[in-house]
């Protein structure tokens, strides 16, 4: 079995090598073993695979929410690798696929969003803090409400993958929190 599995990460391995992530979302959504590889290869020592494979699966989700299977070990994951990876694409797919898993399981792990927001917060640049502000905002952290507080008068300003988020101010994103809490 693992001689199998091993062919098809390389499979998917060479596919996303090639930029056919249309391609391995498709084969993802219909096949739950494929969407699992996808997992395995954040593991990879190649950042292009592990940023293409965190795009993959936050597209595979926004599609259909149950086609990976979360866990918190994977949630944790991907709150390491944006925190300690140095490579800008990794953190803007790690960013991605949080957001969309904070939309879609919140709740369920809640906790562990909890606490990957409280490192972020901690141990984050501005662009890493300024993130944290917007899943405090989508899973309504109220506990961080004197953090968001303290950081309504910072000028620096950010850019974040995200529609409508390029050269804002955390000062502004944090007021938008507050508002929201």
């Amino acid at each position: 079995m693992p001689l199998f599995s091993f062919r098809r990460s390389n499979k998917i391995k060479k596919l996303l090598e090639d930029g056919k992530m249309e391609e391995v979302v498709k084969k993802a959504l219909e096949n739950e073993k494929i969407a699992n590889h996808l997992v395995e290869l954040l593991d990879d020592k190649n950042p292009g695979i592990v940023g293409d494979s965190l795009m993959v699966i936050s597209m595979v989700i926004k599609e259909n929410p149950n086609a990976v299977r979360i866990t918190q070990e994977l949630i944790e994951k991907i709150f390491d690798l944006l925190a300690t990876s140095k490579v800008a694409y990794v953190k803007d797919g790690a960013m991605a696929l949080l957001l969309e898993l904070a939309k879609n399981y919140g709740n369920e792990f809640r906790e562990s969003f909890s606490k990957g927001v409280e490192k972020l917060m901690k141990k984050g640049d501005k662009s890493i803090v300024a993130f944290a502000l917007l899943l405090i905002k989508e899973l309504k952290l109220s506990q961080f409400k004197d953090t968001v507080t303290s950081l309504l008068e910072v000028e620096d300003k950010v850019i974040l993958p995200f529609k409508g988020r390029r050269w804002v101010r955390i000062g502004d994103i944090a007021r938008e929190v507050l508002d929201s809490l």
